[in-house]
């Protein structure tokens, strides 16, 4: 799951318009609800960040690649989802589709427009000085999800188990014969 990169907004030369934050994988219950488990690499392996429900962030990347491939990007200070195709950025859903129009802008016009609505707000900003800031390092990179130990952890693990244990209970019922 990409994310708008601080670097690209702060105009550091040769930063790509956005960054991996973490990956995102879909999980549908028996009911058909959906959600998306974000995990990070976490030294020997992967982690388990967080479950949201929904499924924004793997249908925009899916969306993206039916219409054309390219990056499919998120910016999450307006939770506008976009793809980054052939040097335009283009909207995949409304909130993008306000910001950037139907049509999309490009490339250059697009750092402009981020520039023009974060670029006071930066790593080093009397924003980010008087603590108001957050979700990029000094570094540029985003921040990695907050780490809030091993219950956390632990309960999304078994949420997700508990997500494939429906979905297969379920699968195993629809292909009983009657």
């Amino acid at each position: 799951m990409y994310s708008l990169n601080a670097g690209f907004v702060a105009g550091t030369a040769g930063a790509p318009v956005a960054r991996v934050e973490f990956v995102a994988s879909k999980a549908v219950a028996a009911d058909g609800r959906t959600a998306s488990v974000w995990t990070v690499r976490d030294g020997a392996g992967w982690r388990v960040v967080n479950i949201a429900s929904g499924g924004d962030e793997t249908d925009y990347p899916v969306q993206a690649v039916a219409t054309g491939g390219g990056t499919a990007f998120r910016e999450p200070q307006i939770d506008a989802w976009y793809v980054l195709r052939g040097g335009r950025v283009l909207p995949l859903d409304e909130d993008a589709r306000r910001s950037v129009g139907p049509d999309g802008v490009a490339l250059a016009a697009y750092r402009t427009l981020v520039q023009q609505r974060y670029g006071d707000r930066l790593p080093g900003s009397a924003y980010d000085r008087a603590g108001a800031g957050g979700g990029y390092r000094a570094d540029g990179a985003a921040e990695e999800p907050s780490r809030r130990g091993p219950a956390v952890a632990a309960g999304a693990a078994l949420a997700v188990t508990a997500l494939a244990g429906a979905g297969l209970a379920a699968r195993r019922r629809s292909a009983r014969p009657s």
